[in-house]
């Protein structure tokens, strides 16, 4: 065996490190993490993050129900917001993501923020080939006798 990892899996976490006002602390908190088997679910739940962490800190005047666009001048000064909502909304930043996530690459999307630094992550969960040894093609039989069911073929003992 080559010992080389297969990704089996990916791991999302979302971040916010700051300053913490009036002390000047450096602080990270995890805002949301989440596992999945699926590149495009890792995705998918990427961009649900992006957008509900930038309607949190700033909502969407193009559907808020209460906020009307036309009431005041927008600041043309890119925020961590508008930068969140443009990255979950463009297709092609989405197709070239998922790419680089099915090749097995750790992706990371960084918004900032006069005070904070929002970051989006996915990465590929690795196991080493060994693991994936061939399992013995003989059935086993279960004490009480017949073949063992093929899920529980694999496992080292299925009465434990």
């Amino acid at each position: 065996m080559t010992g080389r990892a297969n990704p089996v899996g990916y791991r999302c976490e979302v971040l916010a490190e700051g300053t913490v006002c009036g002390t000047g602390r450096e602080v990270r908190s995890v805002l949301g993490v989440f596992r999945t088997i699926s590149p495009v679910l890792a995705l998918r739940w990427l961009r649900g993050q992006a957008r509900r962490i930038a309607d949190g800190l700033d909502p969407d005047p193009g559907v808020s129900s209460w906020f009307h666009a036309h009431a005041c001048e927008a600041d043309p000064t890119e925020d961590a917001p508008t930068a969140l909502r443009d990255w979950a909304a463009d297709p092609d930043e989405e197709r070239v993501a998922r790419g680089h996530i099915k090749a097995g690459h750790p992706l990371l999307v960084t918004a900032l923020d006069l005070d904070c630094a929002y970051t989006l992550s996915v990465r590929p969960i690795r196991v080493p080939a060994e693991r994936f040894a061939q399992p013995s093609l003989t059935p086993r039989t279960h004490r009480i006798g017949g073949l063992a069911h093929p899920l529980y073929v694999c496992a080292e003992d299925p009465w434990r």
